[in-house]
């Protein structure tokens, strides 16, 4: 095929950095519809995009229009129903993260594309991210000998929307917010977690607690692996002073730092003696080329038939973590990993 040919599902943040990278960046790819729920929605992403075809039917696009693929940018609990009806159109899936809101959902989707034998890679665009790649290769270099811990910081300027506070939707922050410090953290240590244990609270959003008891805006998750290492993953929204996410690589032989909170931009010397710098104000700016990037490598699947990075199964993994999460959150204590490996 000369082009691979995108429906975008779901045209909001996440939605239009895939829109403008296969628009804009990738030559390989072509765009062809937009859906949203929205009809409005869909229709002013499809203008700032130029792409002719909008609608808020997926079934009317996969019906009418050519398409070899499908990009899930929709809410968490979407999920399965876009993948299924992706599946019997035969069509390859990209999808945002989290993969689904539970694990049996998430089980549903794992089975589904790997029966259908479609592409299905999911978005955690840090696995592409220039710098996170190469401590990667580093750390399995042996540059820093056996791992001892690894920490993933993961914190947003601002609270998500409402509709991630209700965990019965979204899977609650640690999904939405989370879910790729869970997965990189998975991609280091490269082997079944042991024990996983997780603290959280709620310290400035009281008016989300007020709809939903269970919400937590801040949390720390600790995950054992057999024979270690060890893992920290801290996060919370909001935090305000920016978008913050760092990683730091502990192991016998040295340690591994990745990411900074402060952006690109000029430093302001002032006569006051103070050094003044702008901070990343979003994850679509700090993770760019990771995002783009990683739909490169999708439609190299798809053009080569190769087998998608990260799979279906990563994504079922990072879904497992948050649930086991979760169960000790609710029982306030440490619970033995007991998901599939």
């Amino acid at each position: 095929m000369s082009k691979v040919r995108f429906a975008l599902v779901g045209a909001g943040r996440a939605g239009m950095v895939h829109a403008r990278n296969l628009t804009g960046y990738i030559p390989e790819a072509e765009l062809c519809a937009i859906v949203d729920v929205n009809g409005e929605q869909a229709k002013k992403s499809a203008d700032e995009v130029g792409v002719a075809t909008y609608s808020t039917s997926l079934d009317e696009m996969l019906s009418t229009e050519k398409i070899d693929a499908v990009c899930i940018a929709s809410l968490t609990f979407t999920h399965r129903e876009i993948v299924e009806k992706a599946v019997a159109a035969g069509k390859h899936i990209f999808s945002e993260k989290p993969m689904a809101q539970t694990v049996l959902e998430a089980r549903r989707i794992k089975d589904l594309v790997e029966k259908a034998g479609v592409k299905y890679q999911v978005g955690f665009m840090r696995r592409y991210d220039p710098a996170i790649r190469k401590a990667w290769e580093m750390v399995h270099e042996g540059t820093i000998g056996d791992l001892v811990v690894i920490k993933s910081t993961g914190r947003g300027p601002g609270l998500p929307p409402s509709w991630i506070w209700d965990r019965t939707k979204s899977g609650g922050m640690l999904a939405e917010v989370s879910a790729h410090d869970i997965d990189t953290v998975l991609w280091f240590a490269g082997k079944k977690p042991e024990r996983i244990y997780m603290e959280a609270d709620d310290f400035k959003a009281p008016e989300a607690r007020q709809k939903f008891p269970d919400f937590y805006d801040h949390y720390v998750v600790t995950i054992v692996f057999e024979k270690g290492p060890l893992s920290i993953i801290d996060g919370g929204c909001p935090v305000g002073y920016a978008y913050d996410a760092r990683m730091e690589i502990l192991g016998t032989r040295g340690m591994i730092r990745v990411g900074e909170t402060e952006g690109h931009g000029p430093v302001l010397m002032t006569l006051e003696k103070k050094a003044v710098r702008d901070n990343h104000d979003a994850w679509r700016n700090r993770f760019r080329e990771g995002y783009l990037e990683e739909m490169k490598a999708f439609i190299r699947c798809i053009v080569k038939d190769e087998k998608p990075f990260p799979s279906a199964l990563d994504g079922y993994h990072a879904v497992e973590i948050v649930e086991h999460a979760h169960q000790a959150l609710d029982q306030k204590k440490p619970v033995l990993f007991h998901g599939e490996w």
